[in-house]
This record gives C-alpha cells, structure tokens and sequence, in this order.
C-alpha cells in the first residue's frame, strides 16, 4: 500500500470517528453549555478581550498568512491555500444548515423572555445557525498552516539543536494559546457552546490534514499545476455546480423545530425582517463562494492558452513561475485587484433588498466566478506581459562591435 493511500484511509477514519462522537456529546453538552454561557458577565475588559479574538485575531491572522503564501510561495500553492480557504468557508455552510443547531443566546433569551426578564443588548447578532463554529474550524485551519510553515520555512535552517527546540515549542505554544482564545471567546459571546467549537476545530484539523496530502503529492511547478487542471477542466465544472446545487437544496429544506420561535426572537432583538440572511438561506448565499474557485481553474487555462501564445514562452513562464521574487509590483496589484474587484462586483448585490434573496444568489455567485476567472487568468496575464515587456527595456541594447562579432 503506498503512502499516499495510507493519507486518504487515515482522513476517512478521522472523519468516521468525529462525526460518530459528534452524535453522541452534541445534545448533552450543548444543554450544560447553555447553563454555562447564561452565568458568563459581559461586561468589563474580558468583553473587549474576546472581542478581539472574536474579528480583529481571525481576520489578521487569515488575511496576514494568505500575504505571506503569496510572497513566499509560488502560484500554485497560493490558489491551493485560496481554495481551501473557501472550501472551507462553504463546508461550514453547509454543515451548519444541515445540523440546524441554536445559538446558545437564541435559547437563554426565549427562556429570560418566558420568565419575563428584560433583555439585554446582545453581543452579537446572528441569523445562521450555530454548529460548527466557523471561528473555530477557520481557527484550526489557518494556525496549523502557520506552525508548519514556520517550522519549514525557519526551524530547519537553525543549526543548534537547542535554539531549533525552543522555536518549535515555542511556535506551538503560541498556535495552542491562540487556538483556545479564538474559541472560548465565541462561548464568551454567547454564540457558540462547546460541542459546536470541538466540532469546528475538528472539521478544521481535518482540512489541514488533507491540504497537506495536497501538498504532498502536487508538489508541481506552475504550468505543470495548469496541465493538470487542464486535464481536470471536464469534472471540476459539474463538480461545482453539484455542490451549489445540494448547498441550496440543504439551505432552503433543512429546518429547526424552534425556527419560528426563534425568527421572531431575532427579530425582537436584532431587528431583522427576514430575508436571505436568516438560518438557511445565508448557507445558500455563501455556498456560492464556490464559483471563486471554478472561475479561478478556467483563468488558469486562460493563462495556459496565453503562455502559448506568447511570443518569447521561456520568458513568460519564467515571470509567471517567480512571481513572487522581486515583483512587488504584482503583489501590490493584486492586492489592490482583490478589494477593488469584489467591491464593484458586489455593487448590485448590496442595493438588492433582503426579501429577493434568489436575485442576490445569482450576483453573489456571478461576481464570485467573474472575480476568480479575473483574477488568475486576464488580469494576470495583462501584469504579466507588462512585466515582459520592462524586462526587455531594461536589457542593454548590443553595440555595434559586438554586433560584428555575433555576425562574424
């Protein structure tokens, strides 16, 4: 049996284990968490603590990691980390309508509203149900990357044995200490109960493991990454379109018992008036992040077709394979491209009201796939050839003695 077979049964028995332990702690922990979280003061400096952890940590360290992939990492393994990152974001989705588990506040409300007990402001407002955390499971996701990373792209290079020990458990101290901040700081706010964040930060464990079995077995040059996608271009497509597909057929089938009960809380408390953001028609919404990805893998043999067109290959193949040494300017462009893009893409989207939630699906995913197919195929070639053609300016022009010389 080969190892890369050893990886794909491994991730099937984790998997196996962790949706069978789910099932049998889901119920019983969520209840003792509710009693738990009802007792939590969220008042004080902890408010703003876990405020921190909860927005300020997740995005930074995501949008700081996703920076330093794509400075120090070639382009293939930078749309790998973009596309699990989504993936990611679209599995949580998925899972959360399919389980159509309560926030934790959802229920301490309805039982302080029952008591009458006046309300107070809720910490945050949240029509998506709740298990698995996505905090936690992107948490996991992106903190494992960056243990690794820094142990293969630091650790290694220090030569003393003792200096090399302290910065791996010193690395991995800090993931841990983040990771538990991260997650409890959704139990502080009320948002999540326990067994919904050791979900998440399984479900995340698990993403990492497969990402790296990626990595293992794909480790390919850029247009050896492009033949492949190439050969996958037939699959890929139906594959998205399926898991869009069942996205919204969960999102808009899978109900709780409480769902009215808890429509009318949020609304009480929230101000909400229904629409596309409540419960599972925000799953339906985000699954359409899938076509970022589709359209990225057809942008991706754009740039194929360009290379082949282009006049001096070696060149081009070369800008596009070191992308990320020495050319700041690209990096600075597509940074620019990757808030820009959205933004005016999504301008339809926003001034669509929430009640015609089937209109913003179909923008979301049109913008999602335009942004993709952009990004890694027109706008990447239109930079790239910009760069080509600096690259011969700066060549010094041959003079006329070495001119004769060539002729002779």
């Amino acid at each position: 049996m080969d190892r890369k077979t050893i990886y794909l049964i491994c991730l099937a028995i984790y998997l196996i284990i962790v949706f069978s332990i789910e099932f049998a702690y889901r119920e019983p922990l969520y209840e003792e968490s509710v009693k738990y979280i009802e007792k939590i003061n969220q008042e004080g400096f902890f408010h703003y603590f876990y405020l921190f952890f909860t927005y300020i940590y997740l995005v930074g360290v995501i949008a700081i990691g996703m920076i330093v992939v794509l400075l120090f990492y070639p382009i293939n393994i930078f749309f790998c980390n973009i596309s699990f990152l989504l993936f990611s974001i679209f599995s949580m989705s998925i899972f959360k309508s399919s389980y159509a588990s309560p926030r934790p506040y959802w229920d301490i409300f309805l039982k302080w509203k029952k008591n009458n007990i006046t309300l107070p402001k809720v910490t945050e407002c949240d029509g998506e149900f709740g298990n698995p955390s996505g905090h936690a499971l992107l948490n996991m996701y992106i903190l494992v990357l960056w243990h690794l990373f820094i142990n293969s792209n630091f650790v290694i290079k220090i030569e003393n044995n003792l200096y090399k020990k302290i910065v791996k458990i010193s690395s991995l101290v800090i993931v841990v200490i983040c990771m538990i901040f991260c997650a409890y700081s959704r139990i502080h706010r009320q948002v999540h109960s326990f067994n919904q964040i050791i979900h998440g930060t399984l479900l995340g464990l698990a993403i990492v493991f497969f990402l790296c079995y990626i990595f293992e077995y794909h480790k390919i040059k850029t247009n050896e990454f492009i033949l492949l996608l190439d050969r996958l271009k037939y699959i890929i497509i139906p594959i998205g379109l399926v898991l869009y597909a069942i996205s919204i057929i969960v999102g808009l089938t899978v109900h709780n018992n409480n769902e009215d009960v808890y429509t009318e809380l949020l609304k009480e408390i929230c101000g909400y008036k229904g629409g596309y953001d409540m419960f599972g028609k925000n799953t339906a919404l985000i699954s359409s992040i899938i076509f970022l990805p589709i359209g990225g893998y057809l942008g991706f043999l754009y740039l194929k077709y360009k290379i082949n067109k282009s006049e001096n290959k070696e060149l081009m193949e070369k800008i596009i394979y070191n992308w990320n040494k020495g050319k700041i300017l690209y990096t600075i462009l597509i940074a620019l491209f990757s808030f820009l893009l959205p933004s005016l893409l999504l301008l339809p989207f926003v001034f669509i009201p929430s009640d015609y939630y089937i209109p913003k699906f179909i923008v979301f995913f049109i913008a999602s796939f335009c942004y993709g197919f952009l990004g890694f195929g027109p706008c990447f070639c239109f930079i790239s050839e910009k760069l080509r053609k600096s690259e011969f300016e700066n060549q010094e022009p041959l003079t006329n003695s070495e001119n004769n010389d060539n002729k002779e």
